[in-house]
């Protein structure tokens, strides 16, 4: 594959490692393009009014980056009950449709070392084994450690769609809008969490919560909804001050669980921010209510 140029969708401050680790393997690496409202644009356009926004952006992001010399695209493939799982099916399909030529792989966890060794037939397993723990160290590094409450400043917690919570360019850089306002942010959603859970390895990890979480729902449900009740439920015991939950306008896993956050705040008489997010956001709206609800809680907190 010596000829393949590879990209794949921005994912917020975790795009720096992708890129560093494909390139590491040995793989010639466009950086996927910045998300603009150039991309927005893109995504809108192709897709169905009402398919969820990650979609849209990763479609743009996707359309920007063959233009700009990509041919071999990686989506993440999530196997999970919401759309999630059909995105790359979907974005081949509209992506041919409109004549491009390229390859895109669906990239799981249970295929990810066969894809690698079909990208680079030189790497032996024991090098790809090296370079992917060298890449997840780099990922935990960036994360950095989990913060701790403050006394002094309001503690604010972020719930809500992995992809949401993760990309500035859809959350309209909230982390930092929140910091500029002296806030202490608490993001649930981190990728390490993600990986873990996927890989099952965090079933030691908030079990108590996880118990509690499941006798909302009956059965399981897809996206991060599971994850947003006990991860609401855990930033409450710790002395959160407020939660803010984030989704894209239409998500179903997040809709579902909207009234399940509502009582759980309610109970423990914790203030909720819930900010909807497509297309037709207005970004001054967006930052009056944000700077609302923490002035709100700042003096709630006097």
């Amino acid at each position: 594959m010596e000829n393949n140029v590879f990209s794949f969708p921005r994912v917020g401050k975790y795009t720096s490692v992708f890129c560093h680790l494909l390139e590491n393997l040995g793989l010639k690496v466009l950086p996927p393009p910045p998300i603009t409202e150039q991309t927005v644009k893109l995504g809108v356009r192709h897709s169905a009014d009402m398919m969820c926004y990650p979609f849209k952006i990763t479609l743009g992001n996707f359309i920007e980056a063959i233009e700009q010399g990509a041919n071999s695209l990686i989506m993440f493939d999530s196997r999970g009950r919401c759309r999630l799982r059909h995105y790359w099916m979907l974005q081949d399909l509209t992506l041919r449709r409109l004549g491009y030529q390229f390859k895109l792989y669906p990239v799981s966890f249970s295929n990810l070392l066969s894809l690698i060794k079909k990208f680079n037939p030189e790497l032996s397993y024991l090098n790809i084994f090296k370079k992917l723990k060298q890449g997840w160290g780099e990922l935990r590094k960036g994360e950095g450690p989990a913060p701790t409450i403050s006394r002094e400043k309001v503690n604010l917690g972020l719930v809500g769609e992995i992809y949401t919570c993760l990309e500035p360019a859809i959350n309209l850089d909230i982390e930092k809008k929140l910091n500029l306002l002296e806030v202490n942010i608490f993001n649930t959603v981190r990728l390490s969490d993600f990986i873990k859970a996927s890989l099952r390895l965090d079933y030691r990890e908030k079990r108590t919560y996880k118990r509690r979480a499941k006798n909302y729902l009956n059965g399981r449900l897809g996206g991060h909804g599971l994850e947003n009740i006990y991860n609401s439920m855990y930033l409450i015991d710790r002395g959160i001050d407020g939660i803010i939950h984030l989704l894209p306008l239409s998500c179903m896993p997040e809709t579902t669980i909207e009234p399940i956050l509502d009582k759980i705040c309610a109970d423990h008489n914790i203030p909720l921010l819930r900010l909807p997010i497509d297309e037709t956001r207005s970004e001054i709206n967006f930052d009056t209510r944000l700077e609302t609800f923490v002035d709100l809680i700042k003096r709630r907190k006097k």
